[in-house]
């Protein structure tokens, strides 16, 4: 009878710590609240690069664009910010998660919505970026991308702004 009770508890034990990390990544509540791009830069071979990042902007739109993220359903929105005349201030919204890559990694993976909620283009499967750091003030990704065939990456780090988590 003691033997079934220490399991029993085991097993809950073992079953309410389910939002723990195992990759050394926080889990999403950390990520809740307003946070924004500080900083972007290149990282591959050496020359000059030029990312279209997300199928969205170019990636010198999204320096000081703010992003907010919803833990409890996964949604999500950035706006870009106005970087000289080479960018519109535009919003769009996300759906994200976590993704375990099984190398060790976790990613940041979310696809473009609606206001609704329904994804925007359903042949696409969307985005993905290696959570370099994340801790509750500041954030570090690793987005894979191509120019003329030669692959590098853009790291992008994220400030926190505030809790706040209006879409």
């Amino acid at each position: 009878m003691k033997i079934s009770i220490f399991l029993t508890l085991a097993l809950l034990v073992t079953a309410c710590s389910g939002t723990k990390s195992t990759t050394g990544i926080p889990g999403k509540k950390t990520l809740k609240g307003t946070w924004q791009v500080t900083n972007i830069r290149f990282v591959g071979d050496k020359g000059l690069y030029k990312a279209n990042m997300f199928d969205f902007a170019d990636s010198a739109c999204f320096k000081g664009s703010e992003w907010v993220f919803v833990p409890n359903n996964g949604s999500g929105k950035f706006t870009t910010s106005a970087n000289g005349s080479l960018c519109d201030v535009n919003t769009s919204r996300f759906h994200w998660s976590y993704f375990d890559a099984g190398n060790g990694k976790t990613q940041l993976q979310f696809y473009l919505t609606d206001a609704k909620g329904k994804r925007i283009d359903a042949t696409k499967s969307g985005y993905r970026a290696d959570i370099d750091s994340l801790d509750a003030s500041a954030m570090v990704v690793r987005v894979p991308t191509t120019y003329r065939g030669n692959p590098f990456y853009v790291v992008m780090t994220f400030s926190k702004v505030s809790d706040n988590v209006t879409i």
